[in-house]
């Protein structure tokens, strides 16, 4: 990973370091406990069949690329701390377990913030429902863009399936130039008419070039909009993550409120009954129902917070989509009409040197 930056929090302007796919798994899950609300930028997927092959590997290398520029994209995340580690740090390995052990030891003792993320991966980081399993959403507002993302997820499968079909026809075409290609080769070595065998030479020749030019659209294809349409699909996973987050916060809350609850219902008790308690019970459970208020407080504002940052993440998710596929487009379009110009170059090219070998026989049989 090379990196460049004019940044203060970096400790050099360039940078460049190994990291490994758990690497960039990690720098993702920290994230998304540091940060719950964001939709964090999802890394593709962790395959174990047909994992050296060099398109699978150039998928995954354009994908990881593309999660980190929208991470050093993102006004907050950019500027964590693990984000920094992962970019610059020599002893990566050492640090980055050092923060997890950390981060999972405060959450053991209660002492981490209390807007936190928990345990990253088991909180719908890789598809749980929207906000969670004990979470049924009662604002009407997010549970209509949880109707609307459910459709655009599976608006994007649909076209990723028929462009996965449309990369499997251009492949399958690309291989009939070439096997076409050196059918005309091979029929120009044994002809025995000079001008017939230049003829199917050139044709062949086309036919080899014809089949470049199906791959390096191919390329292109892929690059637009294959490899955009499977990020937002990723993206929309991250957004689940992100209810989920909402949805541990109301269950925090809730749980402080039904805490705070049944310690008042237990003085009314005290009160409503005298002796049932001594005075030093009394000012002790007035104390923890104090503080009760406190965390109740706390973790209600802790969920207004995060439903706030969520929705802050939906709109900049609703922009950023709009404007990818809109590059995406005019990326793809671009690509395809260069490549048809250049294909109809080569035709042109070709029925040219026709056209004139055969005025030049005619020329011949003339004289």
């Amino acid at each position: 990973i090379r990196t460049r930056s004019d940044a203060p929090i970096f400790r050099e302007s360039e940078m460049s370091v190994r990291r490994r796919y758990r690497d960039f798994d990690w720098l993702v899950q920290e994230l998304v406990a540091r940060h719950p609300g964001i939709v964090v930028p999802a890394i593709p997927e962790k395959q174990s069949m047909g994992r050296f092959g060099e398109e699978f590997v150039e998928g995954r290398r354009a994908g990881l690329e593309s999660s980190l520029a929208r991470i050093s994209r993102h006004p907050v995340l950019w500027k964590d701390d693990v984000f920094r580690l992962f970019l610059e740090a020599d002893d990566f390995a050492t640090k980055a377990r050092a923060i997890t052990e950390t981060r999972v030891a405060a959450e053991i003792n209660g002492t981490a913030p209390l807007l936190s993320g928990g345990n990253a991966a088991g909180s719908g980081l890789f598809g749980e429902g929207w906000g969670g399993a004990k979470y049924k959403e009662k604002d009407e507002w997010f549970s209509r863009r949880m109707q609307e993302l459910d459709a655009i997820e599976e608006e994007l499968r649909a076209l990723l399936r028929a462009l996965e079909y449309s990369q499997r026809q251009r492949r399958e075409l690309s291989i009939a130039h070439g096997e076409l290609g050196e059918a005309y080769l091979k029929m120009a070595g044994q002809e025995l008419s000079r001008g017939l065998a230049n003829g199917l030479t050139d044709m062949g020749s086309l036919q080899q070039r014809l089949r470049e030019l199906q791959n390096k659209q191919g390329v292109a294809d892929f690059a637009a909009f294959q490899l955009t349409t499977d990020e937002y699909i990723r993206m929309i996973g991250s957004v689940r993550t992100a209810f989920a987050a909402r949805g541990r916060a109301h269950v925090q809350w809730q749980g402080s409120l039904g805490d705070l609850i049944k310690r008042r219902k237990v003085l009314e008790g005290y009160v409503q009954h005298p002796g049932r308690a001594s005075g030093e019970r009394i000012a002790q459970l007035k104390g923890e129902i104090a503080r009760a208020e406190m965390r109740t407080e706390a973790s209600r504002n802790a969920f207004d917070d995060v439903s706030q940052i969520l929705k802050q993440e939906l709109v900049r998710f609703d922009g950023g989509r709009v404007r990818d596929f809109q590059a995406a487009i005019e990326s793809y379009l671009t690509s395809l009409v260069d490549t048809q110009e250049e294909i109809v170059v080569l035709w042109e090219s070709y029925l040219a040197s026709l056209r004139n070998a055969d005025t030049a026989r005619n020329g011949q049989a003339s004289g």
